[in-house]
């Protein structure tokens, strides 16, 4: 961590236990809000331990307070992420956020310490940072993990000088990606994203039909199509175009090429935009057409970047709250409609709201604000009475659940 991340010490103060008490509340208040309230930094009291080897009291004192550290860490992570995922990612976490506890505490104070003929302890009062804990989290892939690493689409079109038209990832008679698309797939794989198989998309677009060459910008129904019958839940839909200078550089036989990148992130499952953006970069080179290759990558790494910013906030604010769930009912009769979303947010406690989005042949689709996942949700419908409402799940996915009302 740099400099300005280290956590800094207050003047010590006498251990209090009434303190200690005090503050496990306060935590505990907090903690259920952590993300709901905007990061706001965390307070815990914790107690640190370590051995003093060879008479080094000066070392057993600096490992006790390292080992503080990490307690107060351990705390603020059981309430960041459940404890199978913890478990699952022990390894990582050990290595990319415990390791490195201190750069996520803010300030600190040493409310007491004692040393044993062997060992010395020293209590903590340590104010977390959560955002800079988020952001080693959603380094690491965990909040990916905690929304069940949902799978991600790229398609992208791309025209860069000295072509007459856009080419189509996809639809395109070779499976290699563009220049962009190869380049926000990398960076959505290094941040540890799961990312769907491009043979297989060029494979569906290539039986269905769907993607044309001559399109300036991906139809969005038809690279949702693809991307969903590619099991991604996120499709990133977009295109890169590159343009040259209009003459040489005043002197040289450089050109200069700029480039425009915009793409949009989209729920596969239910056509809702997720986030957009657009980055524009320029590049010189003796060539036009090399100067666009360039311009169009420089471009694509920074669209990635605010890309990957936006979808994680967005996400996190998920994890947070509540999300947008389709909820698709089949074989309910209009005049119980009413009736159904009323029990539905009065009984199931991962119902907030409903609004309807249609009805027809006896299928009701509706949008729901859920706070949990579509499967939980599912789970809690099976098991709830809904007074006479008795539903069958007939599937699910991230970010939908399609249900059969029974007789």
């Amino acid at each position: 961590m740099g400099e300005s991340m280290a956590p800094r010490e207050e003047r010590p103060v006498k251990y209090r236990s009434l303190q200690l008490v005090g503050c496990l509340i306060v935590f505990m208040c907090l903690s259920t809000d952590l993300f709901a309230a905007g990061q706001t930094p965390v307070t815990v009291e914790v107690e640190g331990y370590a051995a003093i080897v060879g008479g080094r009291k000066d070392a057993a004192r600096e490992g006790a307070l390292n080992n503080a550290f990490r307690r107060a860490i351990e705390q603020v992570l059981g309430v960041m992420v459940n404890s199978k995922t913890v478990v699952q990612n022990s390894e990582l976490i050990n290595d990319k956020i415990l390791s490195k506890s201190s750069g996520f505490i803010k300030t600190y104070r040493i409310t007491g310490e004692s040393f044993d003929a062997d060992s010395c302890r020293v209590g903590v009062r340590a104010i977390v940072s959560t955002v800079r804990l988020e952001k080693g989290l959603n380094d690491v892939g965990l909040l990916s993990k905690k929304l069940g690493k949902p799978r991600i689409a790229v398609i992208m079109t791309e025209q860069n000088i000295g072509n007459d038209s856009p080419s189509s990832t996809l639809a395109a008679s070779t499976v290699d990606a563009s220049i962009a698309a190869s380049v926000i797939h990398d960076v959505f794989a290094k941040k540890g994203y799961n990312l769907v198989d491009r043979e297989t998309l060029v494979a569906l677009a290539r039986n269905e039909g769907t993607l044309s060459t001559a399109d300036a910008m991906q139809p969005l129904d038809a690279a949702i199509q693809v991307a969903a019958g590619g099991g991604a839940e996120v499709v990133i839909i977009g295109q890169a175009v590159a343009k040259a200078g209009a003459a040489a550089l005043s002197g040289t036989n450089m050109r200069a090429s700029q480039a425009n990148v915009t793409a949009r992130a989209v729920d596969a499952d239910t056509g809702q935009l997720i986030t957009s953006c657009a980055a524009t970069a320029n590049a010189v080179h003796v060539n036009p057409t090399a100067g666009g290759a360039q311009a169009i990558k420089k471009a694509a790494q920074e669209l990635a970047d605010t890309l990957n910013r936006q979808i994680v906030a967005k996400w996190s604010r998920k994890v947070a709250g509540t999300r947008t769930a389709r909820v698709v009912v089949k074989g309910i009769e209009f005049c119980d409609i009413s009736k159904l979303r009323d029990l539905m947010r009065e009984r199931l406690n991962h119902v907030e709201e409903t609004v309807e989005r249609g009805y027809k042949d006896g299928t009701l689709s509706l949008d729901a604000e859920i706070n949990g996942s579509p499967r939980e949700l599912a789970e809690e419908i099976t098991n709830s009475g809904l007074n006479g409402f008795k539903c069958k799940v007939l599937s699910y996915t991230g970010n939908t659940l399609n249900l059969q009302l029974l007789k």
